[in-house]
């Protein structure tokens, strides 16, 4: 096994082992979801390769026993299950920062009248949530708090995202996505061949006093979301969903994901290694 790949595995496993821990998930289950992941992703590449995925080769690649392979792949394999709701309150949201009738040409949100022909939020769900009602989704975004109601019913954007909600569930998904999507890239850029590589960048400093982290979390969080509102504006514009008459042949999900860390240093330079 190449050494360096062994310790970056081994240092994203870390925390991902940690939060199993803390919702009750032992390693027989992960040991399991492991091997179907590893039967699943076998079969597209020998799919890819123009091959037949029978359970001896599969068997062969992955090093699993065929009774193993075969056991499992009768099995349902977990299944991400996109939450329309979600789905569509995005999309409202996105829609409320790049729709020039519902934001200023900066991308700063109106305020919406509830009801009305024009630049009102039920227009704004009519457009952008496909069959999602203006009551069900004003619920949503109130439930997750990025909008305020005032008493004349006025309706204030006060996030320009979505924001997950107190409901676990609801941050596992975002786990499950956005882990995959970040995996999938650096794969990318790991074995392009002579594709073009994707974007991945950030910028960290091991040594910053505590006393600058809370001013550099919020200039982190200003021009992220400054980033993230513009490429929002770009990608809307080339949406099906906002622009049915584009070509629909060729369709890709794409996006840019940004993401703040941190992390407190131990002025030890080294970790305890000490063992019970």
């Amino acid at each position: 096994m190449n050494q360096k790949l062994a310790q970056s595995i081994f240092l994203l496993l870390r925390p991902l082992v940690s939060l199993l821990n803390n919702n009750g998930i032992a390693f027989g289950d992960f040991s399991k979801l492991a091997k179907q992941a590893y039967i699943i992703e076998t079969e597209k590449e020998l799919l890819r390769a123009g091959e037949k995925p029978t359970t001896s080769k599969i068997a062969i690649i992955t090093g699993l026993t065929r009774k193993d392979v075969s056991a499992l792949r009768t099995e349902k394999f977990p299944k991400f299950e996109q939450n329309s709701q979600k789905n569509r309150s995005i999309r409202v949201i996105s829609g409320w920062i790049s729709d020039e009738e519902f934001c200023d040409t900066e991308g700063s949100a109106n305020v919406l009248p509830l009801r009305g022909e024009l630049g009102s939020f039920e227009i704004l769900v009519k457009r952008y949530s496909g069959d999602i009602t203006a009551p069900s989704m004003l619920d949503e975004l109130l439930r997750i708090k990025v909008i305020t109601q005032d008493e004349n019913k006025n309706i204030t954007l006060l996030k320009a995202a979505y924001i997950s909600s107190d409901d676990d569930n609801d941050k596992f998904e975002n786990l499950g996505e956005d882990v995959n999507l970040l995996i999938s890239t650096i794969k990318h850029n790991i074995s392009n061949g002579n594709q073009t590589p994707r974007f991945q960048r950030k910028v960290s400093y091991d040594k910053i006093p505590g006393e600058y982290v809370e001013e550099f979390r919020a200039i982190a969080n200003k021009h992220s979301q400054a980033l993230l509102v513009k490429l929002n504006g770009w990608l809307a514009k080339h949406d099906l969903d906002r622009e049915p008459e584009l070509d629909n042949k060729d369709l890709h999900k794409i996006g840019v994901g940004l993401y703040y860390f941190e992390e407190k240093q131990n002025n030890d330079l080294e970790e305890d290694d000490s063992h019970d």
